[in-house]
């Protein structure tokens, strides 16, 4: 009875949902991605960003953003992407000359962000420090140029991060750190430059980070779900503050049935859920939550409502 309620409650519900993180050009999406976008709306998502994290991957997420007028989308090299150019056979020089041309030709209604870039220390056995390093900068001249925000990622990289992202803060305009899961004075110092924080299921996954969500701000506050991960674990502390429960079925087959989730696979529709744990964690009402968490992404990615 406790998910039948909830189910409809969110229906019912007026609040605005945008989850700014779903990786929806992902392979795993493809056989049921008609009903993944009718979840998501049932459970009051509104708006939906699909991020790029390479350029094949940037085109397939605009095409998908096509498909509604309340999608968008972002062009990037992922860090754990940074050695795409190298298996493409092509040089930085060249892929970004490429990525660009994408950029230039994209209508920027759809196209919102430059990214998703930035360091992922975590990750280098998909992606080597040096070939991140390489591939992080220009993503700031492509940003400056076209007059876009930054779409950002930070994995446990010390100062690299934020040293790159001061000194090129210049070339643009505002950003968000998205599905940050870092220490608070880590937070702090990205809000200091003027940027949102994106919290996601990962953000939540332990009692340190949910001690850093609970510290930022409301009006740098953006929430995700960066599906297909970073869905908020049984095992989690978070978990138990979880109050919408959505039937999970095994297997990666095509759902046979629409109201049922992949277990072990994140999608837009629980956005209700990392936002219930947010609005535990700070204490404040989860219609507050997602009205600033909306507001904020209006204003980040330059959307009218």
């Amino acid at each position: 009875m406790k998910g039948i309620a909830a189910l409809f409650r969110t229906m019912e519900a007026k609040t605005k949902l945008f989850d700014i993180a779903a990786n929806l050009a992902d392979e795993s999406f493809k056989p049921d991605i008609t009903n993944v976008f009718a979840r998501a709306k049932k459970y009051g998502v509104e708006k939906l960003l699909m991020a790029g994290t390479y350029i094949e991957d940037s085109k397939r997420s605009y095409e998908l953003s096509t498909l509604d007028p309340n999608y968008y989308c972002t062009a990037g090299i992922h860090p754990c992407r940074a050695t795409q150019p190298a298996v493409d056979k092509e040089t930085y020089e060249q892929y970004f000359a490429k990525l660009e041309e994408f950029i230039m030709s994209a209508d920027k209604g759809k196209l919102v962000a430059v990214g998703e870039c930035g360091l992922d220390y975590d990750k280098f056995s998909y992606a080597d420090k040096e070939s991140q390093l390489k591939a992080f900068p220009p993503h700031f001249d492509l940003a400056n140029k076209y007059k876009l925000p930054m779409y950002l990622h930070e994995r446990n990289t010390g100062s690299d991060f934020c040293n790159i992202v001061k000194a090129n803060r210049s070339k643009f305009t505002t950003g968000v750190v998205h599905s940050f899961t870092g220490p608070i004075d880590k937070m702090k110092e990205i809000i200091s430059m003027d940027l949102y924080v994106g919290v996601t299921g990962c953000s939540l996954r332990t009692q340190q980070t949910m001690d850093m969500v609970k510290e930022i701000p409301l009006d740098r506050l953006v929430l995700e779900t960066d599906s297909p991960y970073c869905r908020i674990r049984p095992s989690w502390p978070s978990s138990k503050l979880v109050k919408t429960e959505i039937r999970q079925v095994k297997g990666k087959k095509m759902v046979p049935e629409p109201e049922a989730i992949f277990r072990d696979r994140n999608e837009p529709c629980a956005i209700i859920q990392v936002l219930e744990v947010v609005s535990a964690i700070k204490g404040v009402s989860e219609e507050e939550i997602a009205k600033a968490a909306w507001e904020n992404s209006l204003k980040v990615f330059g959307i009218t409502a």
